[in-house]
């Protein structure tokens, strides 16, 4: 009795870890968010971005020095000075530091959103794939049936003597390709799980909450949505880091001031505190007029790079609506005379060739047009909803 207690326990157990996995797509999307590590490293970029933006001025090291001179009266180790002296930073590179890693965190925040939209594709991806595989599996349980009725109608008839061997055999073979193709749908959901699961950062299977295959809809007004998107917003964060790039290299034109203390010892044991105050002044500028110039050609670099995003971003955007009205046209069709046709050919086919009244070859040839009809109908459904999804994706929303 102990033992019964003990195994019914497990059971239970089992049964309350498994529906833990149990996720809805907005759950794993939710989840895939938060444990991501594409998602944790773009954080952390933010952050890095933070701290330095809140670090303060650039300072310079200081320079600690220590001198020897000679002195007429003293010797050749007559003076020794023993200083410290610190370069002062200009508020213009202060401001321009600033300003810089400011926009250079509004690039990782716009990556951040890239990857974002990125992990929330590849999980609706996975469920509708899934919902795909499970009307794949639907419709194999509905053509299983058929080839069963056909496959015992085959073995009354063989042993009446009105088909050979071989059709009985064609008939059973046709059954059991059916309940392999069964079982390779299974193994697809299986492996798709386990994907589920990595993405989601678990490990083990998930079981996901799929809703059944369906027509979806994705419609846009207005293209200069575009400008708003992922993609758009991390081009312009680009053009921004470039700007702030060149005013760190116009900040450097700009003189510094410098300060230090020193204590001198004279050879006769005499000791005298000194002060120093100093101008660093940029004479020799070829070098600084150079980076300025190739910072000016950065902005234009990465100006250029923003338009040609935006164009091939409405180059795909017209690609992708034009992948959608073409799948729409086949679900119109499907929807119109498809869906009737082969579940006409699924209901008479089976009874004809039972009755005598059709061949096995018509009936195969009419089974394979039923299918495929209804396969086909499978993969423009998700062929469509892949596409919205990366409309919505490419667009933002």
């Amino acid at each position: 009795m102990k033992k019964i207690l003990i195994f019914l326990i497990l059971i239970c157990g089992a049964k309350t870890s498994y529906s833990q996995v149990s996720l809805t797509e907005q759950q794993a999307i939710e989840l895939a968010l938060k444990n991501h590590p594409a998602m944790e490293a773009a954080s952390q970029h933010i952050r890095q971005q933070e701290v330095l933006k809140n670090a303060g001025a650039m300072w310079e090291p200081s320079q600690l020095f220590h001198s020897i001179a000679a002195d007429p009266d003293l010797g050749m180790f007559g003076t020794t000075n023993l200083g410290l002296q610190q370069n002062f930073p200009s508020g213009k590179m202060t401001r321009a530091n600033r300003d810089l890693h400011a926009s250079r965190q509004v690039q990782a925040e716009a990556r951040q959103g890239l990857t974002k939209q990125d992990i929330v594709r590849q999980v609706r991806e996975i469920y509708h794939h899934l919902s795909y595989l499970d009307g794949k599996a639907a419709l194999n349980n509905r053509l299983d049936s058929v080839w069963q009725r056909v496959a015992r109608a085959a073995d009354v008839r063989y042993r009446t003597g009105e088909v050979s061997l071989s059709e009985k055999l064609a008939a059973q073979d046709k059954a059991a390709q059916i309940r392999l193709e069964a079982r390779t749908v299974q193994h697809e959901i299986e492996f798709d799980r386990i994907v589920l699961g990595q993405i989601l950062g678990l490990n083990e299977a998930v079981q996901p909450v799929v809703e059944r295959l369906h027509e979806g809809s994705f419609s846009i007004a207005d293209t200069s949505l575009l400008r708003s998107s992922a993609m758009a917003r991390l081009g312009k964060s680009a053009v921004e880091v470039a700007r702030s790039e060149q005013e760190m290299t116009k900040a450097k034109f700009s003189p510094t001031a410098s300060a230090g203390v020193f204590g001198q010892y004279l050879g006769n044991g005499d000791v005298y505190p000194g002060w120093q105050l100093g101008l660093n002044v940029p004479l020799f500028r070829k070098s600084l007029r150079a980076q300025s110039e190739a910072a000016e050609v950065g902005i234009a670099v990465a100006s250029a790079e923003f338009r040609a995003a935006l164009l091939a971003q409405q180059n795909e955007l017209g690609h992708l609506l034009h992948e959608q009205e073409k799948y729409q046209i086949m679900l119109e069709y499907y929807a119109a005379e498809g869906k009737q046709l082969a579940a006409e050919l699924l209901r008479s086919g089976s009874l004809n060739y039972a009755q005598g009244e059709m061949s096995f070859a018509d009936f195969v040839q009419m089974m394979e047009q039923a299918s495929g009809i209804e396969v086909q109908h499978l993969e423009n459904l998700l062929g469509l909803n892949q596409t919205i999804i990366e409309l919505e994706a490419l667009t933002g929303q």
